[in-house]
């Protein structure tokens, strides 16, 4: 069962992510440029606005944030404060801006651009020395990512694709091989997504209504509801992981008699894994 945690009415709410040093929930507000911080045990939710759109956010080791906007890539302090710009975003042709993104369980922060309507967005990696990788060309709209327990595969997301694509990963150096199809998604189109503690993918489905749980074969295993129409994405949290947070959005709805903009959670039965921290 999923149960409304915040009636955020988030135009765009996506990129949750766990913070473990202060049990919070991060989470973006994308058209708004809000970056919300969610504690769970008193039901606060405040934010900072950046200034502009902002796709998603993560922890950095050293404390502070490190965030993916629609002019590049930023860190900050967890306040917003002492921002410095570190990439500007890079699309072909210009005009796209930086979308979903995620920190590995080895300290580097991986982030891709969208640029709707062609196959000019990327899929990029930050490196813990600060440099900057394009490891994937040829992407729409860059979204959900996530890691097998072992590291030997990433899961990966381009909406356009209506599907999610497996890879062969390198946890020590981050490279790429063997791209192939595991998932194609028949509800709605695949968004974000995250990884649980058996390997499992839970993909969230924007215009589907709810999200899927995926074997890391790709066999459908569970399917959640959710009275909200675009479902953006997911992320475990609490104590021990084992609450998963989903978040929505009522971007071009003109129906809102539904829980559009919510942040969920429910309790699956499964944990997650502990979230990435960008070590540059």
């Amino acid at each position: 069962m999923t149960d409304v945690v915040l009636d955020a009415r988030a135009v765009l709410g996506e990129g949750p992510v766990w913070d473990p040093r202060e049990r919070v929930l991060r989470w973006v507000d994308i058209e708004p440029g809000l970056v919300h911080r969610f504690d769970p045990a008193t039901g606060e939710d405040t934010a900072f606005e950046f200034g502009e759109p902002v796709g998603t956010v993560a922890a950095r080791a050293g404390g502070g944030l490190v965030l993916a906007t629609r002019s590049g890539l930023w860190t900050s302090a967890a306040d917003g404060g002492d921002r410095v710009r570190r990439y500007e975003v890079d699309t072909d042709p210009p005009g796209g801006r930086f979308n979903d993104g995620k920190a590995d369980p080895w300290g580097r922060f991986w982030a891709g651009t969208m640029l709707e309507g062609t196959t000019g967005a990327a899929l990029h990696r930050l490196d813990p020395d600060g440099s900057l990788h394009r490891v994937l060309t040829g992407v729409s709209i860059s979204n959900g990512l996530g890691w097998s327990p072992d590291g030997a595969t990433l899961y990966y997301v381009d909406t356009a694709t209506g599907g999610v694509d497996a890879f062969d990963h390198d946890p020590d150096t981050g490279t790429l091989s063997n791209r192939r199809r595991l998932v194609d998604v028949d509800r709605g189109s695949p968004d974000g997504m995250t990884v649980d503690a058996d390997g499992c993918l839970w993909v969230a489905l924007w215009d589907g209504w709810g999200l899927r749980r995926h074997a890391p074969d790709g066999r459908l295993l569970t399917t959640v509801e959710l009275p909200a129409q675009r479902v953006t994405s997911c992320a475990f949290g609490g104590e021990d992981l084992s609450t998963l947070y989903i978040t929505t959005a009522r971007t071009g709805l003109s129906n809102m008699d539904d829980k559009a903009g919510a942040v969920f959670a429910c309790a699956p039965g499964v944990c997650g894994l502990p979230p990435g921290e960008w070590a540059g």
